[in-house]
């Protein structure tokens, strides 16, 4: 009886062997891969290989908002719109401004070094208040590293319309006031030492708003592009190194 019960158990566990090893073999490899993938992007974020992903940069934009404008705002407060811009379209939108006519020799872009920095793109993020959609913030962000190239508060800057003669005599009886406070934006908030700036003669006055511009010590880049208003006299964002030229060639 022991022998005979034992010769079953051995004739069903080969069954059962035989049985599972069929199952298995019905499923392909490449079936079981697509389920994981699915598991995995259940938030539906788009994924690019080599850059910060759609939460980080969401948290860095709010971030930025916070610190730049002395803020203290939540996540859920804002809507949020991201874009990715490649490497090789960054280039050719920069290209194609530096060679306008009027762009002084100087100031335009031919390190490679420079285009490296930003080998994997850029995220363009706009942040709109729920409880206010006039309020608006613009920022741009190296998607390698998440670093803050450039932003504004574009809200403060369609409520400050003005005629250019406007513009010119507020800048003309304050520069002083609105270099000081770029000068400070820049020391307290800024990526490089006031130092190791200096203030370009240009100023480019738009809708109210006044933007100087500050080259490296020995005058061959130009680093950062700040914006004030002219009438509420705060800074109202700023852009450097490539950002800043793009916003210089855009006030041509």
């Amino acid at each position: 009886m022991n022998k005979l019960i034992l010769v079953i158990i051995c004739v069903l566990l080969m069954i059962l062997g035989t049985g599972c090893q069929g199952v298995f073999d019905t499923i392909p490899k490449e079936t079981v891969m697509v389920k994981q993938i699915t598991r995995v992007n259940e938030t539906n974020e788009v994924e690019y290989e080599g850059i910060l992903s759609q939460d980080v940069v969401k948290t860095l934009s709010l971030n930025a908002v916070n610190k730049y404008f002395n803020e203290n705002s939540a996540m859920d407060e804002f809507q949020f719109e991201l874009m990715v811009i490649d490497q090789n379209k960054f280039k050719a939108l920069l290209s194609e401004a530096e060679y306008a006519p009027k762009v002084k020799p100087e100031l335009k872009l031919n390190d490679q070094t420079e285009f490296d920095l930003y080998s994997e793109g850029l995220y363009y993020t706009t942040l709109t208040k729920l409880t206010d959609p006039d309020e608006v913030y613009n920022i741009v962000l190296n998607a390698r590293d998440g670093d803050v190239i450039k932003i504004a508060r574009a809200e403060t800057l369609r409520n400050s319309s003005s005629t250019r003669e406007e513009d010119d005599l507020l800048v003309k009886y304050g520069i002083d006031k609105i270099t000081s406070l770029a000068a400070k934006f820049i020391q307290d908030k800024g990526s490089y030492p006031l130092s190791d700036l200096s203030l370009n003669e240009s100023v480019a006055r738009s809708g109210g708003v006044a933007e100087l511009y500050y080259m490296s010590k020995d005058g061959n880049k130009l680093k950062y592009a700040v914006a004030v208003n002219l009438r509420q006299n705060e800074v109202v964002g700023f852009s450097k190194d490539v950002m800043a030229l793009l916003s210089y060639y855009s006030k041509l």
